[in-house]
């Protein structure tokens, strides 16, 4: 039991990292979701999308994004990296996007764009 007493004791206590020397560890927790809300622009850019999804603090957010770049083909799917529209993020943070399409069947080889990862920068 005295020992059970000494580890409560130390429990107890909060701890501060940068007190240790030590980075916040929550500082460096990567964000990337998935989103399938995707809404074409007004179709005066076209290949430009609104993209809505939640962020790292829960917030609805709406970014603007438009060409993809060096895409991978697989099969009857496309992998791309997608450019963000500069500022565009309705929380005011820059994010890196890959989008996933598929091939629209009896086409030519056109691709629709099906959802996108978002990773925040």
């Amino acid at each position: 039991m005295k020992h059970l007493k000494v580890y409560e004791n130390f429990m107890s206590e909060p701890i501060n990292p940068e007190t240790l020397g030590v980075e916040n560890p929550m500082s460096n927790v990567h964000f990337e979701t998935e989103s399938e809300d995707i809404i074409s622009t007004d179709g005066n850019s076209e290949g430009n999308y609104f993209v809505n999804f939640m962020n790292s603090e829960s917030k609805p957010t709406t970014i603007e994004i438009c060409g993809a770049s060096d895409p991978e083909f697989i099969g009857d799917t496309m992998v791309s990296t997608i450019e963000m529209v500069p500022d565009s993020s309705s929380d005011g943070k820059s994010y890196s996007i890959t989008g996933y399409y598929d091939e629209i069947k009896d086409s030519g080889k056109a691709y629709q764009l099906k959802k996108v990862l978002i990773e925040e920068l």
